[in-house]
């Protein structure tokens, strides 16, 4: 009996590690991809991040759509496959994957939006946004912290600098609490990727004399290794 015991224990405990290394690979994978694209991994990754409700984590949502937009517009010979393992996931999964299509500029994604917002609260609004001509995320203007995570999603799939110029020149235009907000994920951004810090530290001096304080703090923090909010 007692062998039998410590073998589930033993069972359950492996389970638990191996859960928590796949949910470690799954948002690994996503915020290291553009060190080592793998599109061919996209299907198995968006069904581990679905089950474990990192679509679900509101200041993921524009991340992911960033990401997944920039993405599909990389592979758009895999997007038809893809489609079609995207029908398993819950409903509101699979509105972000949509919403990803359409700032994709792919056509199939303004009709999905379309259909999947029949059963949402926001069912208007979505539709609306379905209405309007896509554009991406590189030409979508920084106005909150929001649409300066679709830059960061973008980022993360591509490695390309526009996006981190896209958030240094939101910098100082007045919108409420996007400066501070700037601050904090230029700081946690630089202190992860090598490249972000690269990035900043070589457009510092470009910036005017606003954008240059918040970007210095925001180094400082990052050289410090704990981002203040």
């Amino acid at each position: 009996m007692n062998a039998l015991k410590f073998a589930f224990v033993a069972c359950v405990a492996c389970a638990s590690t191996l859960a928590a290394r796949a949910e470690m690979s799954a948002q690994a994978w996503l915020r290291h991809y553009y060190l080592n694209p793998q599109p061919a991994e996209v299907p198995r990754m968006v069904q581990a991040l679905s089950h474990q409700g990192y679509f679900d984590e509101s200041a993921e949502t524009a991340v992911a759509i960033g990401f997944f937009s920039t993405v599909f517009a990389q592979n758009p010979d895999r997007v038809d496959t893809w489609l079609a393992g995207f029908r398993s996931l819950p409903r509101n999964h699979q509105r972000l994957m949509a919403a990803a299509l359409w700032q994709a500029g792919n056509p199939r994604g303004a009709p999905m939006l379309r259909t999947l917002s029949q059963s949402s609260a926001s069912r208007t609004e979505i539709q609306q946004l379905a209405d309007l001509p896509s554009a991406p995320v590189a030409r979508t203007a920084v106005l909150s912290p929001s649409s300066m995570n679709l830059q960061w999603g973008a980022f993360l799939a591509s490695g390309d600098r526009k996006y981190i110029t896209n958030v240094l020149a939101a910098i100082g235009t007045g919108e409420p609490g996007l400066d501070e907000a700037a601050r904090y994920a230029l700081a946690q951004n630089a202190a992860a990727h090598p490249r972000v810090m690269e990035i900043c530290q070589a457009e510092l001096a470009k910036q005017p004399t606003g954008a240059q304080s918040v970007l210095r703090a925001a180094l400082e923090d990052a050289a410090k290794g704990h981002p203040q909010s």
